[in-house]
C-alpha cells in the first residue's frame, strides 16, 4: 500500500516537475557557464568604456531576431502559477527551470554573437540574461522572498509591459520593505506608464521624502509634471534635480523640451548648450537644439545642429526627418525630399516618414506623388487614422471628390473620436455642393470638440453660401467668442454682412480684422470692395493700395483697383492697372475680360473683342467671356454674330439667366419681338427675382402694342425691385400710349420721386401735359428738363412744340433752332420750324426749311 501510495506521488511528481527536475544534471555545468559570461561580460564593458560608446550602445534598440528576456520570464511566471511549493525541493525546481531556460537563451545569443561580433545586441541580451538570472537565484536561496525579490519581478513584469502586475509586487516589494525609496520611485515609473500621473506624483513624492538625494527621482517626477501640463512647477523640480547633480546633461536636456513646450526659445536654448557642453556626444541634444532654433525661424543654425546630431549619429532616422521638416520650412522642398528619402532609408518601415514626404509634395503641388507616399504610410501602418484625413485632402485638391469622401469615412471608421475628420468631410461635402449634409458634420465636428473655433467658423462660411446669411452671423458670433484672436473670423462675418448690404458694420469688421493682423493684405482689399459698394472710391482705391504693400504680387489687387478706376471713368488709368495684373500673371481670363470692357467704355471696340479673344483663349471654358464679346459685337450692330456667341455663353453655362436676358435684347434690336419675348422668359424662368426681365420684356410687349401685357410685366418689375425708378418711367410711358394720362402723371411723379435727377422724367411730364393741353405746365417742366440736361436737343424741341401750340411763334423758332444747332440731323426738327415758318407767313424762310429737310433726308439714304 505504501508502495502504491509513493509510485502515485512519484507519478504526480514527474507529471508536476519532471521538465523541471531535468535541468538538474546540467546544473554544475550551467554555473560554469556563468562563470564564462561573467568573463564576457566585464571583458566587453572594458572594451565599451574605452571606445567611450557604452552609454549610446546601452539604449539601443535591440534587433527583432533576438529573443527577449522577458519573453523567458514570461514563461517562468506561468510555471510560478502552476507550482503551488512550499518546501525547499519545489524551489529548487523553480531555480533549476529558470536556469535552464536562461541557459538556452545565453547559448541562443552566443551563437549570434559569434555569427556577427559587431552586433553588440547579442552581449546585452546576454547581460540582461544573467541579471535577471543572478537576481532571481539569490531571492530564491532566500526562506523567505525578501522585498529585493518582489522589485525585482516587478522591474521584469515592468519591461514585460505587464504593469499592474508590476504595480502588484511594487506593492509586495514596500510592504516589506517601506523605508526603501527605489519601490516607491519604481511604483511611480509605472503609475506614470499607465498614464495616472496623480498617483505617480503621490510615489515620487514618497520616494523623495525617504530618500532626498536621488536627482533621478527629482528628474522622473518633473518629466510627469510636464506630461500633465504643470511647465512651472516641472522646471522647478528639475532644477532641485540639477542642484543634486549639477554634471547629469540629460538634466538639462530635459529641462530645455519643457521650455521649449513653454515657448521661452531663449532659456530653451541656454538649457540645450548647458546639456551639449556636459556631454557634447549625445546627438538627441543637437537635434532638440535644432528643433527649436527652427521654432524661432533661426534656420541657418537649425540646420547646423541638424547636421552635427546626424553626424554623431548617422543611423537615427529620426534626425534625417527632423532637417528635412526644417527644410519644408524654408520651401526648399526638393532638399527636404531627399530628407525623408534617408530617414526611409534608415528606416523604411516608419509610417511617419512617408507621410511627411507627401506632406512635401502637396506643398509642391505634386499630388499624384503625394497620393503615393500616402499609400505606403498606409501600407505600413493601416491603423493610424490621420493618413486616410491627409489623402482625403489631397484627393479633393484633385477634385476627386468622391474619393475624398471614401479616405473622409475611413478615417472617421479608425477614429471615430477626431472631430478634425468630420470637419474634412464636410469641407470635401461643400465642394459637391452638398451643402445640407456639409452642414451635418460640421455639426458632427462641433459635438465632438464644441471649443474649437474653426469648425464654427466653417459651418458661418457654408451658411453664407447658401445664402443664409443671418444664422451664418450667428456662428461668426459663436466662433469669436471662442477665438476671439483669429482675425479670419472677423473678416468672414464682414463678408457676411457685405452680402446682407450692412456695409457700415462690415467696414468695423474688417477693421477688427486688420487690426488683429496687419499684415494680411486680403482683408484690405476686401475692405475696398465694401467701400467700391457704398461708391466711396477713394477709399477703396487706398486700401487696395495698402494691400499691393502688403503682398506687391497679387495680381487681382491691380486688378480690383483697375475695376475701380473703370467706374470713376479714369479708363486710361483703368487700362495701365490692367496691364499690371496681366504682367503678374498672364493666365487669368478676367484680367483680359476686365481690359475689354474698359476698352468697350472707351468706344474701341476693335481692341475690346481682341481682350476677349484673349480671354478665351486663357480659358475657354468660361462662359463670361463669350457673353462679353457677345455684348461688343451688338454695340457694333453686328447682331448675327452676336447672336452666335450668346449661343456659345448659354451652352457653357444654360443655367446663367443673364446669357438669355443678352440674346432677347439682341433679338429686340433686330425687330424680332417675339424671338425676343421667348428668351426672356426663358431668362425670367432662370431667375424670376431679377426685375431687369421683367422691364425688358415689357418694353418689347410694348414695341408689339401689347399694352395691358407690357403693364403687368412693368408691375412685376417693380414689385422686386421698387426703388428703380426707370420702371415707373416705363410704365408712364405705356399708359400715355393708351391715353390714360391721369394715371400716366402719377407713375411720372412717382419716377421723379425715386429720381430727382433724371431729366427724361421730367420731359415726359410736359409730354403728358402738352397732350392734355396744360400748356403752361408742360413749359416748367420743359425747363426742369433743359435745367438738368442743357444739351438734350430734344427738349429743347419739344418745348418748341408746345410754344407753338400756344401761338408762341417766335419764341418756338428759337427753340427749334436750338435744337437743330445741338442736333443738325432730325428731319422732325427742320419739318416743324417750316410749318412754324408757313404759320407766321414767313414762306420762303419755310421753304428754304424744308429744302434742307430733303437735302439731309437724301444724305441719310445715300449714307
Amino acid at each position: 500500500m505504501i508502495s502504491q501510495e509513493n509510485t502515485f506521488k512519484n507519478t504526480i511528481g514527474l507529471k508536476e516537475f519532471g521538465p523541471q527536475q531535468a535541468s538538474i544534471n546540467n546544473f554544475p555545468k550551467l554555473i560554469n557557464y556563468i562563470k564564462l559570461q561573467r568573463q564576457i561580460k566585464q571583458q566587453y564593458f572594458q572594451r565599451l568604456i574605452q571606445e567611450d560608446r557604452f552609454q549610446q550602445n546601452f539604449f539601443k534598440k535591440k534587433k527583432q531576431q533576438n529573443i527577449h528576456i522577458g519573453t523567458i520570464l514570461n514563461q517562468y511566471f506561468q510555471v510560478k502559477k502552476k507550482i503551488k511549493t512550499k518546501n525547499k525541493s519545489n524551489k529548487n525546481a523553480q531555480q533549476d527551470f529558470l536556469s535552464d531556460i536562461l541557459k538556452n537563451k545565453l547559448e541562443m545569443n552566443d551563437q549570434e554573437a559569434k555569427k556577427n561580433a559587431a552586433n553588440n545586441g547579442s552581449y546585452f541580451n546576454n547581460f540582461d540574461a544573467l541579471d535577471q538570472m543572478q537576481r532571481c537565484e539569490e531571492a530564491l536561496n532566500s526562506d523567505e522572498p525578501n522585498s529585493k525579490y518582489y522589485h525585482n519581478e516587478a522591474i521584469a513584469l515592468y519591461k514585460m509591459k505587464r504593469f499592474q502586475d508590476a504595480l502588484n509586487y511594487f506593492d509586495l516589494a514596500i510592504q516589506k520593505n517601506p523605508k526603501s525609496s527605489d519601490h516607491y520611485y519604481g511604483k511611480a515609473e509605472t503609475l506614470q506608464k499607465m498614464l495616472r500621473f496623480e498617483d505617480a506624483l503621490k510615489n515620487y513624492n514618497q520616494a523623495i521624502h525617504i530618500n532626498p538625494d536621488k536627482s533621478e527621482y527629482y528628474n522622473s517626477k518633473a518629466v510627469t509634471l510636464r506630461q500633465m501640463n504643470r511647465f512651472e512647477e516641472a522646471l522647478q523640480i528639475y532644477d532641485q534635480a540639477i542642484n543634486i547633480n549639477p554634471d547629469l546633461s540629460e538634466y538639462y536636456y530635459n529641462k530645455a523640451v519643457t521650455l521649449r513646450v513653454m515657448d521661452r526659445f531663449d532659456q530653451s536654448l541656454e538649457h540645450y548648450d548647458l546639456a551639449i557642453e556636459r556631454n557634447p556626444k549625445i546627438s538627441d541634444y543637437y537635434n532638440g537644439k535644432a528643433i527649436t532654433l527652427r521654432q524661432i525661424n533661426v534656420y541657418d543654425k537649425a540646420l547646423d545642429n541638424h547636421d552635427l546630431a546626424i553626424k554623431i549619429n548617422p543611423e537615427n532616422s529620426e534626425f534625417y526627418r527632423s532637417k528635412a521638416i526644417t527644410l519644408e520650412k524654408i520651401s526648399m522642398y526638393e532638399e527636404a525630399l531627399k530628407f525623408y528619402d534617408l530617414a526611409i532609408q534608415k528606416n523604411p518601415e516608419n509610417s511617419d516618414y512617408y507621410d511627411g514626404r507627401a506632406q512635401t509634395l502637396k506643398q509642391m503641388n505634386r499630388y499624384q506623388e503625394a497620393l503615393k507616399s500616402y499609400d505606403q504610410a498606409i501600407q505600413n501602418n493601416p491603423e493610424k487614422s490621420d493618413y486616410y484625413n491627409s489623402k482625403a485632402i489631397i484627393l479633393r485638391l484633385l477634385k476627386r471628390n468622391k474619393e475624398a469622401l471614401e479616405y473622409h469615412n475611413s478615417a472617421i471608421e479608425k477614429n471615430p473620436e477626431n472631430s478634425e475628420y468630420y470637419n474634412g468631410k464636410a469641407t470635401t461635402l461643400r465642394m459637391l455642393n452638398r451643402y445640407e449634409e456639409a452642414l451635418e458634420y460640421f455639426d458632427f465636428a462641433i459635438q465632438k470638440n464644441p471649443e474649437n473655433a474653426t469648425y464654427y467658423y466653417h459651418k458661418a462660411d457654408t451658411l453664407d453660401i447658401m445664402n443664409r446669411s443671418q444664422q451664418a452671423l450667428e456662428y461668426y458670433d459663436l466662433a469669436i467668442q471662442r477665438n476671439p484672436e483669429d482675425s479670419d473670423f472677423y473678416n468672414g462675418k464682414a463678408i457676411s454682412l457685405n452680402q446682407m448690404c450692412r456695409y457700415q458694420e462690415a467696414l468695423l469688421y474688417y477693421d477688427l480684422a486688420i487690426q488683429k493682423n496687419i499684415q494680411k493684405a486680403e482683408y484690405s482689399n476686401n475692405k475696398a470692395l465694401t467701400l467700391r459698394k457704398m461708391n466711396r472710391y477713394e477709399e477703396a482705391l487706398a486700401c487696395l493700395n495698402y494691400a499691393i504693400q502688403q503682398n506687391p504680387e497679387n495680381s487681382t489687387y491691380y486688378y480690383h483697383i483697375a475695376d475701380i478706376l473703370e467706374t470713376m471713368n479714369r479708363y486710361q488709368q483703368a487700362l495701365e492697372y490692367y496691364d499690371l495684373a496681366i504682367e503678374k500673371n498672364p493666365e487669368d481670363s478676367d484680367f483680359y475680360n476686365g481690359k475689354g470692357l474698359t476698352l468697350r467704355s472707351m468706344n474701341k471696340y476693335e481692341e475690346a473683342l481682341e481682350c476677349f479673344n484673349q480671354a478665351i483663349k486663357k480659358n475657354p471654358e468660361i462662359e463670361i467671356s463669350y457673353y462679353n464679346k457677345a455684348i461688343v459685337l451688338q454695340q457694333m450692330n453686328r447682331y448675327e454674330q452676336a447672336l452666335q456667341y450668346y449661343d456659345l455663353a448659354i451652352e457653357k453655362n444654360p443655367e446663367d439667366s443673364d446669357f438669355y436676358n443678352g440674346k432677347a435684347f439682341t433679338l429686340t434690336q433686330l425687330q424680332r419681338y417675339e424671338q425676343a419675348l421667348f428668351y426672356y422668359d426663358l431668362a425670367i424662368q432662370k431667375n424670376c427675382e431679377k426685375s431687369e426681365y421683367f422691364n425688358n420684356a415689357a418694353f418689347t410687349l410694348r414695341q408689339l402694342s401689347r399694352y395691358i401685357e407690357a403693364l403687368e410685366y412693368y408691375d412685376l418689375a417693380i414689385e422686386r425691385s421698387p426703388e428703380n425708378s426707370d420702371y415707373y418711367n416705363g410704365k408712364a410711358l405705356t399708359l400715355r400710349q393708351l391715353s390714360r394720362y391721369k394715371e400716366a402723371l402719377e407713375y411720372y411723379d412717382l419716377a421723379i420721386q425715386k429720381n430727382p435727377e433724371n431729366s427724361d422724367y421730367y420731359f415726359g411730364k410736359a409730354i403728358i401735359l402738352r397732350h392734355m393741353c396744360k400748356y403752361e405746365e408742360a413749359l416748367e417742366y420743359c425747363d426742369s428738363a433743359i435745367e438738368k440736361y442743357p444739351q438734350n436737343s430734344d427738349y429743347q424741341y419739344g418745348k418748341a412744340l408746345t410754344l407753338k401750340l400756344m401761338c408762341n411763334y417766335e419764341e418756338a423758332l428759337e427753340y427749334f433752332d436750338s435744337a437743330i444747332e445741338k442736333n443738325p440731323y432730325k428731319l422732325e426738327y427742320y419739318n416743324y420750324r417750316a410749318q412754324t415758318l408757313h404759320q407766321m407767313n414767313r414762306f420762303e424762310e419755310a421753304q428754304e426749311c424744308y429744302i434742307k429737310m430733303k437735302n439731309l433726308e437724301q444724305k441719310k439714304k445715300i449714307g
